[in-house]
């Protein structure tokens, strides 16, 4: 009562008044907490006990009686310990019996009663009575519980797997995900989280900072992902790192950096063995070829008709290992970025011409018919005239063998702003939307058409998309079961212009 009457002290004018009112307080006190306190304490969430000077109960509201599971009826006027004779064996009931004894307020804010849950327990014995508030906090431990068992799951998953996680704020700033994966954010206080902030310039190396740092401004910005490659020096040799950015709120981007030093070693050693195979397949197929076509000329003398389909065989298999060498000689050039290009400004209609010219033959094998729409402005684009023309060849040819007889194959032109786009439309039966994501991978082929045999290794839309792409353009493609529509796309430019970024 004491802690009440100094709570309540600065509404008195002066000490006397406040004496006098202490006095009548003191008087009737018992009477004043129903006749005052009742409806007010009703309301209440917290269940309320108000016990006597000999333990007895003087007063329980209804949450107090909810939560002892008995009515206010059959407790008031009861002693605790007999009514409740298990809170003689509990903690808590050891407290609350020294506190009355010893007149000390406190505090227990995890309290178990079986049967009933979890309660934060409050306890101010008072000179001649004891209050008692409870609340239940059972849905909030059980929270933290679950919150716990999250972030412990959640931690054991991250250890487990090999990359690296960082958060970086755009100020360069890091924090370790995997060591702190109850990182809330970045306005946590490090004493109170026990958290250890990183700089940027802590976890990449310093001639890559700009470059990063370049990088992430972007992400956060455009909320674009983006990678980057670098290695670090050791005293075990070189390890090569591939750091992906992704946006993650307005200041701050995800890092996932992982070790791709065996990568780069298979990769490495799998370029060698192709650029191998391929230099020393080259040569001989080159040989054989011409042999074969010398022989099918009658050079070393006249040859049966019988000869000559078996050498036409030999010819034509040949023919398509010396593509296939090629193709893996090329996807090991743009590999390694060895490959030479010679860009030169030309007029697109006329590389254009070439190519459909140049495929007629092939196309009428098939009895497909090559449409090509040359009925558009005339345009300049700065390409290597032989690796667009591999391009263009390589579509048309794909065109060619998934069209149906005795239809067609469009090829035109639109043109939009600075963009030149060359469209090359087929009658087939599209492309498998399972299959599609993978289409520009190598290797990859779909089903071929029932009618028709269809070869290759797989490799010619992945060089093509190669080769788009090193002359500053898009490639992509619509497909339904209508038909499929492949599109180049190309900055146009002004007879003498150099695109930027590209070099004569």
């Amino acid at each position: 009562m004491n802690e009440f009457l100094e709570k309540i002290k600065s509404f008195f004018k002066d000490e006397a008044s406040f004496f006098d009112a202490k006095q009548l307080l003191h008087q009737n006190w018992h009477n004043f907490v129903p006749q005052y306190f009742d409806k007010i304490l009703e309301t209440r969430t917290n269940a309320v006990f108000v016990l006597d000077r000999n333990g007895n109960y003087a007063y329980v509201n209804a949450k107090g009686a909810e939560m002892a599971g008995k009515s206010a009826e059959e407790m008031l006027g009861q002693n605790i310990w007999n009514l409740f004779p298990e809170l003689k064996i509990i903690e808590f009931g050891t407290q609350l019996s020294e506190a009355i004894e010893r007149k000390i307020t406190f505090r227990s804010e995890e309290t178990y009663f079986d049967g009933m849950g979890w309660f934060d327990m409050q306890v101010f014995p008072q000179e001649n009575f004891t209050i008692i508030l409870a609340t239940e906090i059972t849905h909030q431990i059980n929270a933290k519980d679950e919150f716990s068992q999250i972030i412990k799951k959640n931690k054991t998953i991250l250890n487990a797997l090999p990359d690296l996680l960082y958060g970086i704020h755009r100020n360069g700033r890091t924090i370790n995900h995997k060591e702190f994966p109850d990182f809330t954010g970045w306005d946590c206080k490090d004493k109170e989280t026990n958290l250890r902030y990183l700089e940027i310039k802590d976890i990449f190396p310093k001639d890559k900072l700009e470059e990063i740092k370049s990088i992430l401004e972007h992400v956060i910005s455009l909320g674009e992902s983006k990678s980057v490659e670098y290695s670090i020096q050791d005293p075990d040799g070189e390890t090569y790192f591939e750091a992906r950015f992704t946006k993650t709120s307005e200041v701050d981007a995800l890092a996932i950096i992982r070790n791709i030093t065996e990568r780069k070693k298979a990769e490495a050693l799998k370029n060698e063995f192709i650029s191998l195979v391929s230099h020393e397949l080259r040569t001989p197929l080159t040989s054989i070829k011409g042999s074969i076509d010398l022989l099918l000329a009658g050079v070393a003398g006249e040859v049966s008709n019988q000869t000559k389909s078996l050498l036409n065989i030999c010819r034509k298999n040949t023919q398509r290992l010396v593509r296939f060498v090629t193709d893996l000689l090329d996807i090991e050039a743009l590999d390694s970025g060895n490959i030479n290009f010679k860009f030169r400004t030309y007029s697109l209609k006329e590389i254009l011409q070439s190519s459909v010219d140049g495929m007629r033959t092939f196309a009428e094998q098939y009895h497909v018919l090559l449409n090509f729409d040359s009925n558009f402005p005339h345009t300049n684009v700065y390409v290597d005239e032989d690796r667009l023309n591999h391009c263009l060849t390589n579509l048309i040819s794909n065109a060619v063998k998934y069209t149906p007889k005795f239809s067609e194959v469009t090829i035109y032109v639109e043109t939009e702003g600075t963009k030149a786009k060359i469209l090359i439309k087929d009658n087939g039966p599209g492309i498998d939307p399972n299959f599609a994501p993978r289409l520009f991978h190598r290797f990859a082929q779909g089903a071929p058409p029932k009618d028709k045999l269809v070869g290759g290794s797989g490799l010619g839309l992945s060089i093509t998309k190669g080769f788009v792409e090193a002359m500053n353009g898009k490639i992509y493609f619509f497909s339904d079961d209508t038909g499929t529509v492949f599109t180049i796309e190309l900055p146009i430019v002004k007879p003498g212009q150099v695109p930027q970024g590209m070099n004569q």
